[in-house]
């Protein structure tokens, strides 16, 4: 036994050491994406103390999911106490749970095999569970939770969601008091925190019942009470949730498919080749189609458009009744099959998410993975060709993916790569397009108008506007590509994002262009006149779909910009008078509102409303503005 674990520890360096190696490139990336709302415009985020008031702030700072995932934002939290908003840093932390998580991997792959019938040998059951953590470790498709920081949501909870799972079988397995201490344990505290991690840790107990009904039922030959109970509970559970969904009270749940460019149907319809897409992606990693963006993804119209459609589904329908048939008589292989499609349950069914993510794989793959370590088991167990092939297959998957990984991580390694890759490889992805052409347009030689680098940028620019009808931002950026460039903003770009702003489905991420507009005007960095300003901001505010919580934001930074860059107070005024008549609790524009009346001469009314603010909510930058505010008022009052 000595020997054994002796053997486990030098192998997971070694381990940590290759993995360090395929990833090292890429930890030298930047943020990108969705890094930002969540990690460096979190104010929460930017922890300096380790006081209470500071660690609160930063346990609260989510805006993702129902939450706010606090878990997660605590650990970005930490990663800024320690040493800033250093992106490598915080790559490398996820890149520690990576890790992490592969060692609950090996740990929960060895006491599944284990439990086959009849037992494999010691050596070879710890060669497949080693390959099947090595391919879980070493994936391309893993590559996100790694690199995309954010992600970190992810692995978190599915570290939490497997310490649970072990934790869980540790205490079916062992009848003394110690048993309901484990599952206490897995229960009590890792559920918990995976599901306040992210949301998909709440199909906990849907794996846990895989689990029972396949596995546990296989070598004990019955369902305990507990199965049993368990069953009903999770029944009950899912029908609930079920009535609930269907009831008025959920609209706001699907209100979301009103930003979509598809229905509930569609995308039911899509995710069954979706899922297929996914599968292709594991079994056969292709470079070119693993990306960041998949909004280049086909909707599926119907049952036959594309034709793929009913294809998909049926294969779908395959996948569980391969599940039920081999449910005694292969029961890793029904688990793992079942695993991969309950961690798509949440995140690949009815809710109005996007439809296509890699990262929401990171669970899910285990099953698949699984189902392959139980094949390359019996392989090992064999003799003669059948041993020769299965070694041979795993050996050559390990250097595929690892080599594909190390890729895909150099590609992460530096924006403009990243994004010209990216771009390339998904010539019909609109997302992909536009953030090579921002990339780009960051360069010192796109502020020449006749260098590749401006023509270059332009032109991922104007594509990603062709690609989706509904893209506003793409236009922001030309009219600052040319605005440094030293150019006009051609009069045809600025009425092009006005029509959209005011015509097309606002998405939550538009709100965007507006927040971009007023700060690249207050810096200078946009060329625009105070008319077309205002024209830009008209267009947004007069969209039907603009919500009153939504409109009172978007008039809030019309005043900034008519403060900071027209030094027009009394139209500021107005603007924000505005905002704060649709949100008259919002607390930092009535900070805004007492420094406009400071400014304005209304001294005593700004002391009043200052004082009245003085005990509510702030962030660190807001309060400090605060107090200097008052400090002032009460100087020159004495």
């Amino acid at each position: 036994m000595t020997r054994i674990r002796y053997l486990i520890l030098v192998t997971a360096v070694l381990a940590a050491m290759i993995l360090v190696a395929l990833y090292w490139s890429g930890l030298q990336g930047s943020f990108f994406f969705d890094d930002g709302p969540s990690i460096l415009l979190a104010e929460g985020v930017r922890l300096e103390t380790l006081s209470p008031e500071p660690l609160h702030q930063a346990w609260v700072s989510g805006g993702a999911g129902p939450s706010g995932r606090p878990v997660a934002q605590l650990s970005f939290a930490f990663n800024h106490y320690f040493s800033g908003f250093d992106p490598f840093a915080f790559k490398a932390t996820n890149l520690a749970i990576h890790f992490a998580c592969g060692l609950l991997v090996f740990a929960l792959t060895r006491r599944l095999l284990g439990s086959v019938r009849p037992p494999a040998k010691q050596a070879n059951l710890l060669i497949a569970s080693g390959a099947v953590t090595a391919l879980w470790l070493l994936h391309p498709i893993q590559l996100l939770p790694v690199l995309h920081v954010v992600q970190r949501m992810t692995s978190l909870s599915a570290f939490f969601l497997l310490a649970a799972l072990l934790l869980h079988i540790h205490g079916r397995e062992n009848t003394s008091w110690r048993g309901v201490a484990w599952l206490l344990l897995a229960w009590g505290l890792f559920w918990p925190l995976s599901l306040l991690s992210k949301e998909t840790g709440g199909l906990f107990p849907v794996f846990v019942l895989a689990w029972e009904l396949t596995v546990r039922r296989s070598f004990s030959g019955k369902l305990d009470r507990f199965a049993r109970g368990l069953t009903a509970l999770v029944g009950l559970f899912l029908v609930a949730g079920l009535a609930y969904a269907l009831s008025p009270r959920a609209q706001w749940l699907w209100a979301g498919y009103l930003l979509r460019p598809f229905s509930l149907m569609e995308r039911l319809l899509t995710e069954g080749r979706v899922l297929w897409f996914y599968l292709d992606l594991i079994v056969a990693p292709d470079i070119e189609a693993l990306g960041l963006y998949h909004d280049d993804f086909v909707v599926s119209r119907g049952l036959f458009s594309p034709w793929t459609t009913l294809p998909a589904l049926l294969g779908l329908v395959g996948l569980i009744l391969l599940a039920w048939r081999t449910r005694r008589s292969a029961p890793l292989v029904a688990f793992g099959v079942s695993w991969f499609l309950i961690g798509h349950a949440l995140e690949s069914t009815a809710l109005p998410l996007e439809l296509v993510h890699e990262h929401r794989n990171y669970l899910p793959v285990f099953g698949l993975l699984l189902a392959a370590g139980w094949l390359f088991m019996r392989a090992l167990e064999g003799k003669g060709p059948r041993k020769t092939i299965g070694v041979t297959l795993m050996a050559a998957a390990l250097g595929y993916c690892s080599l594909v990984t190390a890729l895909r991580a150099h590609q992460f390694g530096e924006e403009v790569r990243r994004t010209q890759i990216e771009a390339q490889h998904h010539r019909t992805s609109a997302r992909a397009q536009h953030e090579a052409g921002l990339t780009l347009a960051g360069l010192p030689g796109a502020a020449s108008r006749n260098s590749p680098t401006y023509a270059f940028a332009r032109t991922h620019y104007e594509m990603a506007g062709e690609l989706d009808p509904n893209l506003k931002m793409n236009w922001l950026g030309l009219i600052h590509l040319n605005c440094q460039a030293g150019l006009p903003a051609k009069q045809a770009d600025i009425d092009e994002l006005s029509r959209r702003l005011r015509e097309t489905p606002f998405a939550p991420g538009d709100t965007g262009v507006l927040y971009n507009l007023k700060e690249m005007s207050i810096a200078g960095s946009v060329c625009l006149s105070r008319p077309e300003t205002d024209a830009v901001f008209a267009a947004a505010l007069a969209n039907p779909g603009v919500s009153p919580g939504i409109q009172a934001i978007l008039h809030s930074w019309h005043a900034d910009y008519l403060w900071l860059h027209e030094h027009d107070v009394v139209a500021a005024r107005s603007a924000l008078g505005q905002s704060l008549a649709l949100n008259p609790s919002n607390q930092s524009n009535r900070l805004k509102w007492a420094q406009l009346l400071m400014i304005s001469g209304e001294r005593v009314q700004a002391r009043q409303l200052l004082q009245a603010l003085s005990n509510g909510y702030f962030s660190a930058d807001e309060r400090k503005t605060l107090d200097e505010l008052l400090a002032t008022l009460n100087m020159t009052a004495h």
